[in-house]
């Protein structure tokens, strides 16, 4: 039995970040404004005050008491006139903070999270929530503004899919830092610069003693086989530099990066043909194919979200996506690709064991194609009446196309839950059948 919950009643605030310098030993207060909705439910607020979490994308999180044991921790110095409040609909209500340093606080930044959340009603199952950062400085005194780059990572290198650098820091200073900058430059043997990239300043302070991830992905262009330098550097927003370390990686395969995103206006009336830049990805359309003016998009999928392969089959190192259809092809489009060298290998160097695949999200299941494998060129073509995600997919045996139903496809099954369901569904039209022969 499935049952659906109604959503608690959404509350807001107004002050839903301080950020102040006290001197140790003073005090400042700092209001709250939480208000409920003129449409919403009569709703129970409570107010508490939390440590100060930080999570690997930089986002805030709460801490509970026992694991709040930063030296930099305000949460003790922080106290609530209300802990709990009931709203009626349209109603607001303040809460006051007030935030008293001791004399020997020490110096840099203080942190804590108050923590309103609304609580759920009779017939809800969650609630409403919502962080307020307090960020005190303490005035009067020197912030120490040092950080480590702990690790670069440049993941395993990939044929068709994206090079990631992600570079791990960590905030050793007794201050938050606002709008730090990542940058990474890739050179090759010779010191010669492959490719520089850079984030945009975070949104995000990064917290005294928390750990953080910056993630940039490089526009690179095919690598040919060889060892790599990755240097990357964390700067504040003034240009200051944090911390910057280096690392190496290999391509042990000519390396091809992922599909550049492109897209063309399909017409009822003319047949039309998607072809990413490079040549290696195309999705040639048959005049009728759409009913009416459409764009369709071809585009990179990252490898790691893809849905894990079924039994008997394995994913292999290409992925994309065609997208700006919501339903199907009035006629069945053709779908080449060049398959890669990792590709190859994750079929055990066996290029009849390659199939095109997608993603049927209806069903939930993935759809291998009859495939022609071209050996010479390297290419597998299918044909489809679906836009979808696809990869490559090594299935269990080259005669797998041949085996499939009527309709071309072999269909992945569902799992055993959805089976059982359709079992019972069979057997009530043949017990329905059998009454009315009666």
């Amino acid at each position: 039995m499935l049952v659906c919950a109604a959503p608690v009643s959404a509350i807001g605030v107004t002050g839903a970040k301080y950020m102040g310098s006290i001197p140790a030993g003073g005090t400042d207060t700092h209001i709250i404004m939480v208000r409920n909705g003129a449409d919403e439910a009569p709703t129970d607020v409570l107010i508490e005050v939390m440590g100060f979490g930080q999570v690997m994308d930089k986002g805030y999180t709460t801490l509970d008491p026992a694991k709040d044991v930063s030296p930099y921790s305000a949460r003790t110095f922080i106290s609530l006139n209300k802990n709990s409040l009931h709203l009626e609909p349209g109603k607001t209500e303040n809460v006051t903070a007030t935030i008293t340093l001791p004399a020997n606080v020490g110096a840099g930044g203080r942190y804590a999270i108050i923590f309103v959340h609304a609580l759920p009603g009779i017939e809800q199952s969650f609630a409403t929530a919502i962080d307020v950062p307090v960020l005190i400085t303490v005035s009067g005194t020197t912030p120490t503004e040092t950080g480590s780059i702990t690790s670069v990572d440049s993941g395993e290198v990939t044929i068709g899919q994206p090079i990631v650098i992600t570079t791990t820091f960590k905030n050793t200073g007794n201050y938050h830092y606002y709008h730090t900058v990542n940058e990474v430059t890739l050179t090759d043997a010779n010191g010669n610069v492959i490719a520089q990239d850079s984030l945009p300043p975070s949104g995000f302070a990064i917290i005294p003693e928390n750990t953080v991830a910056f993630t940039v992905t490089p526009n690179v262009k095919d690598l040919p086989v060889g060892t790599y330098t990755v240097s990357s550097k964390v700067l504040l927003e003034d240009g200051r530099v944090l911390d910057e370390k280096a690392t190496t990686f290999a391509v042990k395969t000519n390396y091809v990066p992922p599909p550049t995103e492109s897209g063309i206006t399909l017409t009822p009336g003319s047949p039309g043909t998607l072809k990413s830049p490079d040549g290696r990805y195309s999705v040639s359309f048959p005049q009728g194919a759409v009913i009416g003016d459409v764009v369709v998009t071809l585009k990179p999928y990252p490898h790691d979200r893809l849905n894990p392969a079924p039994g008997g089959a394995r994913l292999g190192a290409t992925s994309f996506e065609i997208t700006g259809l919501s339903g199907l092809l009035s006629k069945e489009a053709t779908v080449r690709i060049t398959y890669s060298a990792d590709d190859l290998a994750a079929a055990g160097g066996d290029a009849s064991l390659l199939k095109l695949s997608y993603w049927d999200a209806a069903q939930g299941s993935w759809v291998i194609l009859p495939t022609q494998v071209n050996m010479q060129e390297m290419t597998l073509t299918a044909t489809t009446n679906h836009l979808s995600v696809w990869t490559v997919m090594v299935s269990s045996s080259p005669s797998e196309a041949a085996a499939a139903p009527a309709g071309g496809a072999s269909r992945i099954p569902l799992p055993a839950e959805v089976s059982i369901i359709a079992l019972l569904v069979a057997t009530i039209i043949l017990c329905s059948v059998s009454r009315h022969r009666k």
